[in-house]
């Protein structure tokens, strides 16, 4: 058994709570793959009705197989070419496309049914759910009396431990969906600003001079600056516990007591000290 896999406590270490991520936390990802699902499994029942509503449809001289196929690969791509926009994220974008790509490559070389194409986004979807479970019981957050201990378990193995002198900032994100159900993300922020990254705000100025000519003569300036703001992958953040205002409290708490604990001990000194002179 891979010693990774259990937890080490330290000496006088008491676990406080484990944590996995509320199901709903990777909606996104349930969400992507379901849509790709429903649309490859639509086109697959009801093709013979999509082709009857082609045969009315003139474009470019496309044929009602060709435009079977344009109108496919734009409604696989084009939903996630806006969330690559949305995100800044290519990655869904190029998936789909590529899924699309490969179905028509099968068609066209094998001389298939248009039907066809539809089984790698298929594949693909039924894959992509079943990864996305293992992926979120893969994340395991455990709190104890000195540290934070983020793991993840999924192709490889990842690990973040952050004692709690170490947290200089803790922040508490939930969404709207989050808010009804009872879940959150968390972040601990460390000095270096670990948990946290950049979104650019843009500020512009113009002023502009028109002559009597109607020749006009301007000047722009344009700045940016960088807000921080809370992020951080997920396993190395508490992403999506439950109950995460009972959570944050918890860890607030050993902060804080992380923090006294030298002056307790120094006034513990102190007082020993003034009981051996007495």
């Amino acid at each position: 058994m891979d010693k990774s896999k259990k937890l080490q406590l330290n000496e006088d270490e008491e676990l406080v709570k484990s944590l996995k991520p509320h199901p709903l936390a990777f909606l996104d990802f349930y969400t992507i793959f379901s849509y790709m699902m429903i649309v490859s499994v639509v086109f697959v029942l009801y093709r013979e009705q999509i082709l009857v509503w082609l045969e009315n449809i003139y474009l470019i001289g496309l044929l009602k197989e060709q435009l079977f196929i344009l109108l496919w690969g734009i409604c696989v791509v084009l939903p996630f070419l806006a969330i690559a926009i949305l995100k800044i994220t290519w990655k869904w974008f190029f998936l789909a496309l590529i899924l699309v790509i490969i179905g028509i490559a099968i068609v066209s070389i094998y001389n298939l049914p248009s039907y066809y194409m539809q089984i790698p986004s298929i594949i693909a979807s039924i894959v992509g759910l079943i990864l996305t479970g293992f992926y979120r019981r893969g994340h395991a957050f455990h709190i104890t009396n000195q540290r934070i201990i983020s793991e993840l378990r999924f192709l490889s193995y990842k690990r973040r431990e952050l004692t709690y002198g170490k947290i200089n900032d803790l922040a508490l994100t939930k969404g709207i969906l989050g808010r009804l159900f009872n879940y959150g993300t968390i972040f601990p922020i460390t000095a270096s600003g670990f948990g946290l990254g950049e979104d650019l705000a843009v500020a512009t100025a113009g002023m502009g001079v028109a002559s009597k000519k109607g020749v006009g003569a301007g000047i722009a300036v344009s700045g940016g600056r960088t807000v921080s703001v809370p992020r951080g992958r997920s396993s190395y953040v508490l992403f999506g516990v439950r109950n995460p205002d009972e959570v944050y409290k918890t860890i607030s708490k050993h902060i804080h007591e992380y923090e006294e604990a030298p002056y307790l001990k120094k006034i513990l000194e102190e007082l020993k000290s003034k009981k051996e002179k007495s």
